[in-house]
C-alpha cells in the first residue's frame, strides 16, 4: 500500500526539507538516520532507519518517478512517502527483506530511497545507542 507517513514532522512546500547530515554505522558501512530542516523552520530534527538493508540518493535533476503517478502532489505535504514492496524492493534478494518496505524522502535537491524496517522520527540531532 502507498501511503504518507510521519507527514506532521517531516513536510515539503514544493520542495523538500533541508538535508543537513548523514549519519552513517561504524565505518560507513550503513545507513542509520539523517538530519534535516523543515521549510518553515530550523529546529533541527532526524529520521533513524531501523535496519536498513538498500538506500540510494537521487539529485533533484535527474530523479524520475517510474509509475508517472505525482505522489508528491497526491500527498501534500508529506515528504516521506511508503511505497511498501514495491518493484525496487522485490528485485533484490529476499533473504533479509521480509519485514521490509521502500521508503522515497523528498529533500530540497535530492531524493532519498530506503529499504528498511521503520523510520522513527526525533528532535534534534541523531544520537547513535551503538
Amino acid at each position: 500500500m502507498i501511503e504518507p507517513i510521519l507527514q506532521q514532522v517531516c513536510y515539503h512546500e514544493g520542495r523538500g526539507p533541508e538535508l543537513q547530515a548523514v549519519r552513517y554505522a561504524t565505518q560507513g558501512k550503513s545507513i542509520r538516520a539523517v538530519e534535516y530542516f523543515n521549510p518553515d523552520n530550523i529546529e533541527l530534527k532526524h529520521l533513524h532507519f531501523v535496519k536498513p538493508q538498500v538506500y540510494m540518493f537521487t539529485p533533484e535533476e535527474v530523479y524520475n518517478s517510474e509509475s508517472g503517478v505525482d505522489y508528491w502532489a497526491k500527498f501534500r505535504p508529506a515528504a516521506i512517502i511508503s511505497l511498501g514492496k514495491s518493484a525496487w524492493l522485490e528485485s533484490f534478494a529476499q533473504q533479509h527483506l521480509a519485514r521490509c518496505s521502500q521508503f522515497q524522502i523528498m529533500f530540497y535537491d535530492q531524493y532519498l530511497d530506503i529499504i528498511c524496517e521503520e523510520i522513527i522520527f526525533g528532535h534534534g540531532a541523531f544520537q547513535s545507542a551503538a
